[in-house]
């Protein structure tokens, strides 16, 4: 039998059961961030995690990963607000300052219908075959601030880049919560999200490019409780879900480059708690990664 044909059995099968990918965002980052996602993988449900390779212990926190954690997937977290480009500045103008830096997502977000497209595509490319350089590709896309979702354009990148590597993504837009919430932590006007919503379901559904079903932001902030976890499992529906955390370690370089820094201690507790592998059990959860929605991978599943 065909491995696309197989592969898209197999994910048929899937839509019956209740999946769960746990994903960690940020991964090397720091190296707090490195070692608190590590530990959720190993004592805990985090079952995948996206790296933004071009920050500088993006490298080796993979490398890493590969020797003490192969079962984690590891995805490229894109990204076009933090660090330098992997491109030289001078290649992708529109995207960084005058110092040869990705402009701060606040201040990026105004300037969005100023990036030209063919240098966001040029830099991510390089994002991704910087990761591949390293040894395998990469079990998925998604982007850091969810920027590239923010625009139709940008996202239309996204889904090409896709496609061409033959790659599920993230897909934020399929969440549940108040608009108002949704526009807040997305930093946009609320009356913005609609049409952009629209357009991104449109282009996702013609481009056939796999996400899962769901995606749980709500695990965040004041929403990263216990309870919270535990209800999120409770009402879980069939198919496959994809609840975005960020686990981590405190240190000085955490506290130096981000506002969000006891929350990632606090989400390390959460999801290593015995309580939450028990309701997954109980409800017949299944966790697994992002390769159960890729045609380059076998369906790949944990037991809750």
């Amino acid at each position: 039998m065909h491995p696309y044909r197989l592969s898209l059995m197999l994910y048929s099968r899937t839509m019956r059961d209740r999946l769960l990918i746990v994903n960690g965002d940020d991964f090397g980052r720091t190296p707090g961030i490195t070692e608190g996602i590590l530990q959720a993988h190993h004592g805990g449900i985090v079952t995948s995690t996206t790296v933004m390779v071009n920050l500088p212990g993006a490298g080796a926190a993979v490398q890493r990963a590969r020797r003490e954690a192969p079962r984690l997937g590891v995805g490229v977290h894109l990204n076009l607000t933090a660090g330098r480009p992997v491109l030289p500045p001078k290649q992708v103008p529109t995207l960084v300052d005058p110092a040869g830096c990705f402009y701060p997502v606040r201040e990026l977000i105004p300037r969005l219908h100023t990036l030209d497209p063919e240098q966001v595509e040029a830099e991510l490319v390089a994002q991704i075959e910087r990761f591949r350089s390293w040894g395998s590709g990469p079990t998925h896309l998604d982007c850091h601030h969810h920027l590239l979702y923010l625009a139709p354009v940008l996202f239309r990148i996204l889904l090409d880049l896709a496609d061409r590597y033959r790659l599920p993504i993230r897909y934020p837009w399929r969440t549940t919560g108040d608009l108002d919430r949704l526009a807040e932590a997305h930093r946009v006007p609320a009356k913005a999200l609609p049409p952009i919503i629209a357009e991104c379901d449109a282009l996702l559904h013609q481009s056939g490019v796999r996400a899962p079903d769901r995606c749980i932001l709500s695990f965040y902030g004041e929403g990263a409780t216990l309870e919270q976890l535990l209800d999120l499992i409770e009402e879980l529906p069939e198919g496959v879900a994809e609840l975005m955390c960020h686990p981590g370690r405190a240190d000085a370089q955490l506290a130096a480059v981000s506002g969000y820094v006891e929350g990632r201690e606090k989400e390390l507790a959460i999801l290593t708690h015995p309580r939450v592998r028990e309701r997954l059990a109980a409800r017949g959860v299944r966790l697994t990664d992002f390769r159960v929605l890729s045609p380059n991978h076998p369906a790949h599943c944990q037991t809750g």
